[in-house]
């Protein structure tokens, strides 16, 4: 049971995948959703008049069908015989942390709090301040990994700000969203400096991982929070991509791979991109892209599809809601 990832499509044998997590509206909250870009439109918009109930309050209908899509992904995996773990739930006292910076709570995309390169287990730093608390509900998995000999280092955490001041704060980030591993080299995403991964996250990893590794950062459109919200590898040399999220064109790793596209708008409204891949040639995919679902067919890949119309508005789809602790090459 050793913890190994060294590709995006090596084929899925151990996972962590995310739980939804209840929190308090509040008046900050309620005035951030609209500003932050990269979620889908209209999102927070029936949080309005909701401030000071709890979301499975406010909107019982929504809570409850993202918690039963999430779950439904971690059944689907246990049901291959893949190896599911979950975070646990965060405690009160947990939940308090940096609450007065951002009351919301979210445990669902643990692709971003850690990220697996080898065997390294690596606990990130995560810009916006709700999501620092993501790491108390993994603690005890990091735990378990190390003690079957992963090897747990921890990014410095950055500056946590209030969510409006969230452009502002100084890192390093370093979020999992934004890594990509294909063997020795490793994509790296780096936005516009608001929201995610920076240049200091980049530099940070390159030092750790040394000179086994080449470390590509990858400058990313101003509305996309991650790299993986428009690239997906689903076998070595074919990828799925949404061009425009690259202002400096596709990275030269994959420049002559073949390329399954989607749109900027598919790739952030409906995380059409961010697929699971299971092994090389099969995927989980949104049944909202039913065009990419066909292409991928055309290219003798399997696809899956299950509902998760309720979690993407949030900014994240299947990859962000699960990370590998092991996949075994075919």
């Amino acid at each position: 049971m050793t913890v190994r990832v060294d590709r995006e499509w090596d084929r899925l044998e151990e996972v962590v995948v995310g739980r939804v997590a209840d929190f308090t509206i509040t008046p900050a909250l309620v005035k951030a959703a609209p500003t932050l870009d990269f979620l889908p439109a209209g999102v927070g918009d029936h949080w309005v008049g909701a401030e000071g109930r709890r979301w499975s309050q406010a909107d019982p209908d929504t809570y409850e069908r993202c918690r039963a899509q999430v779950d439904a992904l971690a059944a689907f995996l246990a049901d291959r015989g893949v190896a599911v773990h979950r975070p646990t739930e965060l405690t009160d006292d947990e939940q308090a942390v940096l609450a007065d910076l951002s009351s919301m709570s979210s445990q669902v995309f643990t692709r971003d709090p850690m990220i697996v390169i080898g065997d390294r287990v690596i606990e990130a730093s995560l810009r916006m301040p709700h999501r620092f608390r993501e790491r108390f509900g993994l603690r005890s998995l990091f735990a378990d990994l190390a003690a079957r000999g992963a090897r747990h280092v921890v990014v410095p955490p950055g500056c946590p700000v209030p969510l409006n001041r969230v452009p502002t704060a100084t890192g390093p980030y370093l979020e999992g969203g934004d890594v990509l591993l294909f063997g020795d080299d490793v994509l790296v995403g780096v936005g516009d400096g608001r929201y995610a991964t920076d240049e200091a996250g980049v530099a940070w990893l390159r030092a750790e991982l040394g000179d086994g590794y080449r470390v590509h950062p990858v400058r990313l459109h101003p509305r996309a929070l991650h790299l993986d919200d428009g690239l997906a590898a689903v076998r070595e040399g074919l990828a799925i991509v949404a061009p425009d999220q690259f202002p400096d064109g596709l990275p030269p790793l994959i420049a002559d791979w073949t390329h399954i596209e989607v749109t900027l708008d598919d790739a952030l409204n409906l995380l059409a991109a961010n697929v699971l891949v299971l092994a090389p040639n099969e995927v989980i995919v949104d049944p909202r892209a039913p065009a990419l679902a066909d292409a991928l067919r055309t290219h003798d890949v399997t696809v899956h599809t299950l509902d998760y119309d309720a979690v993407t508005p949030f900014g994240g789809g299947f990859r962000c809601s699960h990370h590998p602790i092991r996949r075994i090459p075919t």
